[in-house]
């Protein structure tokens, strides 16, 4: 008997592979397989979801989506907005998962690696800066970050070794 373990058959034919259902669990994903979207309680992180869903599209992934509140957004009347964006995921083929935490960049990198993100969208940082992009790199080097601007301008930050050396002509030219 195979108490416990998840099975799966893996049917190949000729370069398309598919799982066959067998009416257990079938897991046929990519090590890194997601793109995380990381919004607030703003009713404009629809946009931050958007780009994401068009990133997981493009590139074959699963899309997440994560709200990370702090503790004391329990007692303030967010629930339509939060509604909002849960709806705006689903419509997008993801769940939206909400923690109720302080420390937003540890929680989110911990989602992010349970998730197997290669890639994750959130949105520009207005001032004061709080520092959230910043730790999520360091604490995430090797994966993907997007930051979409209010008027939907992306900026990214790679990881060091998808960053390709500047030529020597153009290193140049940019002094």
């Amino acid at each position: 008997m195979n108490r416990g373990r998840k099975s799966s058959i893996l049917v190949i034919e000729g370069s398309e592979e598919r799982p066959r259902n067998t009416g257990k669990e079938v897991s046929v994903l990519k090590a890194k397989s997601a793109v995380l979207v990381c919004v607030t309680g703003q009713r404009d992180c629809d946009r931050l979801i958007r780009a994401g869903h068009a990133a997981a599209e493009r590139e074959g992934l699963r899309l997440h989506v994560l709200s990370i509140q702090p503790p004391s957004a329990c007692d303030t009347p967010c629930g339509d907005v939060l509604e909002y964006l849960r709806r705006t995921a689903r419509d997008a083929g993801a769940e939206m998962t909400v923690y109720f935490q302080e420390n937003a960049p540890v929680v989110a990198a911990s989602f992010a690696r349970r998730v197997g993100a290669e890639h994750i969208y959130t949105g520009m940082a207005e001032a004061p800066v709080n520092g959230f992009v910043e730790i999520l790199h360091k604490l995430l080097p090797k994966v993907t970050l997007s930051m979409v601007g209010k008027d939907g301008t992306i900026y990214n930050i790679f990881p060091e070794e998808a960053r390709q050396p500047v030529p020597a002509k153009l290193a140049a030219a940019l002094k």
